[in-house]
């Protein structure tokens, strides 16, 4: 895990925290290329992304995982939510709004929380599955505000538990409507 607070975090990347950092339509093999090709750098966009997809290989290279994506589940939205947030792909804006306010609702509990319960989130979250990161992802950055009240560890891994969730559902939702489409 990060050490808390490694990371930097500006006045701008604090405010984009909880809110869409990027977005790209992948509508079509090419611009999922050109996707693949700008992010294949993003340390969290294989994992983000092939963490709640168990049908794509695992060792899918970042650059090539867009368009694995778009294969399995047709076009989409390809974002990056918050500043260190996840990578997700969503079908439609409906879906991208989900994650985004189960993201958001995550970002706003830790940010009250104690540092001994995020921390204790982040590891039951780890714990959990190995792309479970997104409140190691906080936790290495200055973000917490002051409490409001403190949830506690299992609340906040609770959160993050729903966001993954949430996103494995849409995918497997999008993938067998595809599929259902290409094999009627």
């Amino acid at each position: 895990m990060s050490r808390p607070r490694a990371l930097p975090l500006t006045g701008a990347a604090r405010e984009r925290l909880a809110h869409m950092a990027e977005l790209r339509d992948i509508d079509s093999p090419a611009a999922a290329a050109r996707a693949g090709a700008e992010y294949a750098g993003e340390r969290w966009l294989a994992p983000d992304l092939l963490g709640v997809r168990p049908w794509l290989p695992p060792d899918t290279s970042p650059r090539e995982v867009p368009g694995a994506v778009l294969r399995a589940e047709w076009t989409g939205f390809l974002a990056l939510l918050g500043e260190y947030g996840p990578w997700v792909y969503a079908a439609d804006v409906r879906a991208l709004q989900v994650l985004s306010g189960a993201y958001a609702a995550l970002v706003r509990a830790a940010q009250a929380a104690p540092e001994a319960v995020a921390l204790a989130a982040a590891r039951q979250g780890l714990a959990d599955a190995a792309h479970h990161t997104l409140l190691v992802r906080l936790e290495a950055t200055p973000y917490r505000r002051p409490p409001r009240c403190a949830p506690g560890p299992f609340s906040l891994a609770d959160l993050e538990r729903t966001f993954w969730s949430l996103a494995a559902e849409q995918a497997e939702r999008q993938r067998a409507a595809w599929q259902a489409r290409r094999n009627p």
